[in-house]
């Protein structure tokens, strides 16, 4: 057999752009390297190295089924988070912009601000600092890191300060 076995590094960057690892490759490179070798797979070594990326990337797979199959109402932070730490396993890179992960994080930071309750602006509202803080935090996330003036963080920290005022007013 004439095959070239990829070195672990080769193999590596191979994942780290994108190229999938197929159960036939690694049986290719186990059976090359077994030959190369005269006993079999090297601790560590290609085959090895080509069997744990296979196994991150339908591992990967398998996340991405699931969450898929769930009304995009029901994604939480907690499967973006699952999505990016699988993703970032199989391709031996923290995943980035447009990628699968990204793509959940923003439905559950979506879906997050969506739950959150709807400030009164008409009538008093008692809004902590904290509530605030927590509704800026949301705003962010969903904003990509920007947080619109005029938003309902904003008027949630008018709220609060309103209510900070009249309590130094009354003590």
């Amino acid at each position: 057999m004439t095959f070239e076995i990829p070195s672990v590094s080769e193999l590596k960057h191979a994942a780290e752009t994108g190229q999938r690892i197929t159960p036939a490759d690694v049986s290719t490179i186990s059976q090359a390297e077994s030959e190369l070798t005269g006993r079999g797979p090297v601790r560590g070594g290609p085959a090895a190295t080509a069997q744990s990326i296979a196994m991150r990337q339908m591992n990967f797979d398998t996340k991405v089924d699931e969450v898929s199959r769930k009304p995009s109402i029901d994604i939480t932070q907690r499967d973006a988070r699952e999505m990016q730490s699988t993703e970032g396993r199989a391709f031996h890179r923290a995943p980035g912009f447009g990628s699968v992960s990204a793509q959940v994080r923003t439905i559950a930071n979506q879906n997050e601000v969506q739950t959150m309750p709807p400030v009164g602006v008409d009538m008093p509202v008692y809004v902590t600092k904290d509530d605030a803080r927590e509704a800026q935090r949301a705003e962010s996330l969903f904003y990509g890191g920007v947080i619109p003036s005029g938003g309902m963080a904003s008027q949630m920290q008018s709220a609060a300060d309103k209510v900070d005022q009249a309590r130094g007013n009354f003590f």
